[in-house]
């Protein structure tokens, strides 16, 4: 296990993030960075887009066009997603 100090100016905290003290912080940002390591599959886990080659995103984007147009694609609100988010990393 490694420990890592940073510095996060609370001023700028406290305006990003207002209702977020920073242990609260500190506990958000310590889920995001476990979710980051946790590469049990590395087929499954999430890679930035910038991971992949033209053509993997190519392929992605033309199956999820033939989704979108053929119906099965799922769609989420704004406040779906923000309330997921929200959910996962206890904001």
């Amino acid at each position: 296990m490694c420990n890592y100090n940073i510095t996060v100016d609370e001023n700028l905290l406290s305006r990003n993030y207002p209702g977020i003290d920073s242990e609260r912080f500190g506990q958000w940002l310590q889920a995001w960075v476990d979710d980051m390591m946790d590469i049990d599959d590395a087929e499954t886990s999430v890679k930035s887009p910038n991971a992949h080659t033209y053509n993997e995103m190519k392929s992605t984007l033309h199956k999820r066009i033939d989704q979108i147009e053929s119906g099965k694609a799922t769609f989420y609100s704004n406040d779906e997603v923000l309330s997921s988010i929200r959910e996962r990393y206890g904001l």
